[in-house]
């Protein structure tokens, strides 16, 4: 049986997310340390503006801030190995707890792609550089989405062995067999 952290390596390989992202995504790390928590508000905006979110971050609003705070300076820190997949997968169940639905976790990553990249035409002007940096910028949020996903399915499938009582090998077989 393949491991986790193997699915991770196999997704980076599979999306060439290699040394040239890193640099560029250490480059970046300036330019979202300040301009970073700007995004960050715009986002939880969002998030309040929409009672379906807004009642899932009702209190702790300052508290997740810093959390997406957090988590946006990993995604520039350059280390992307099995530290890096295990806060992915941590968030994946931690958004599963509290309830919140996958398009959820998706449309977020869309939005922070769509606000990365007028940042960067705004900061760096270069259109080749703004391609280059903003690409390897998608890769490290889509690998983000990739295991925060493969978190939903895993933490779904122990609630139904749960829930049911069936072992998880039978589970993952009737899913197969569909």
């Amino acid at each position: 049986m393949i491991s986790k952290n193997d699915v991770f390596s196999e997704l980076k390989a599979f999306i060439d997310f290699g040394d040239p992202d890193i640099e560029n995504l250490r480059a970046l790390a300036p330019v979202f340390a300040a301009h970073g928590p700007a995004i960050t508000d715009a986002f939880y905006e969002k998030l309040l503006a929409r009672p379906e979110t807004a009642r899932l971050i009702e209190g702790r609003v300052d508290a997740l801030k810093a959390t997406h705070g957090r988590w946006m300076t990993q995604l520039f820190a350059g280390d992307y190995g099995d530290g890096y997949f295990s806060d992915r997968w941590k968030i994946g169940l931690t958004h599963v707890r509290v309830g919140v639905p996958p398009h959820y976790v998706e449309a977020v990553i869309s939005f922070l792609r769509t606000e990365a990249e007028h940042l960067l035409q705004r900061e760096l002007g270069d259109a080749a550089l703004v391609a280059a940096r903003h690409a390897s910028l998608t890769k490290i949020l889509d690998l983000d989405l990739m295991v925060i996903n493969l978190a939903y399915g895993d933490e779904r499938i122990d609630r139904l062995c749960k829930f049911t009582g069936m072992s998880r090998k039978l589970i993952e077989r009737c899913i197969e067999k569909g």
